[in-house]
């Protein structure tokens, strides 16, 4: 699904549609309802420093696992605005995880808990150092620094690698114990596949 708002885009893949769909008919509970604010403070953040450095992305892709922001001016950024922008996410998260925190200390309200684990987990997830994922992005303009662009890809994707493979077998763990969670582990596989796939391409 596009929505078109003059000059900006906005794309949702149909797999992410049906899997919100059945987030909302089956979920009671605030489980669905602190995951997207969660997402949406993430991405709010990266936007919101975009925005201050006097650039705004072209288009956003949304899909199953993760979510796009397509802005070709970054990349006429400095290294330190640049590492702001892709951190920006991660601090946006942590920080509303801290007011949540403050928040639930004073009304003792279980969606103020619910929003506390969502942001860390956003957070914590996101800093990895692996290719797609904020902190993967930050180890990137790094390497890029330091290393020609074929050797940074390179190092990144190796450390990427050694990651993602425990946090899989972390995911399998999940799974194991709570017999329907099995979000860490389809992620990390689907990163770990992404990279492949780029690599054969390549």
């Amino acid at each position: 699904m596009r929505i078109r708002l003059k000059n900006f885009t906005v794309e949702v893949s149909f797999p992410l549609i049906a899997v919100m769909t059945a987030v909302i008919l089956y979920d009671s509970g605030i489980t669905a309802a602190v995951c997207f604010i969660a997402v949406l403070l993430h991405e709010g953040g990266h936007l919101l420093v975009l925005w201050y450095f006097g650039s705004f992305p072209k288009k956003i892709r949304i899909t199953l696992f993760d979510i796009a922001i397509v802005d070709r001016s970054k990349a006429l950024m400095d290294t330190k605005k640049e590492l702001a922008v892709v951190l920006a996410g991660v601090t946006s998260n942590f920080l509303f995880a801290t007011l949540s925190y403050l928040l639930y200390t004073i009304t003792g309200q279980t969606f103020f808990s619910g929003l506390i684990h969502a942001n860390l987990t956003l957070a914590v997830f996101n800093s990895l150092p692996a290719d797609s994922l904020d902190g993967g992005q930050a180890l990137y303009i790094v390497l890029c620094r330091h290393f020609p662009i074929n050797k940074a890809i390179c190092l990144l994707d190796i450390i990427s690698f050694i990651v993602l493979i425990p946090t899989a077998c972390l995911g399998f763990l999940v799974l194991l114990q709570s017999k329907y969670n099995f979000t860490l582990l389809l992620t990390s596989v689907y990163l770990m596949a992404a990279i492949i796939i780029r690599k054969r391409k390549y």
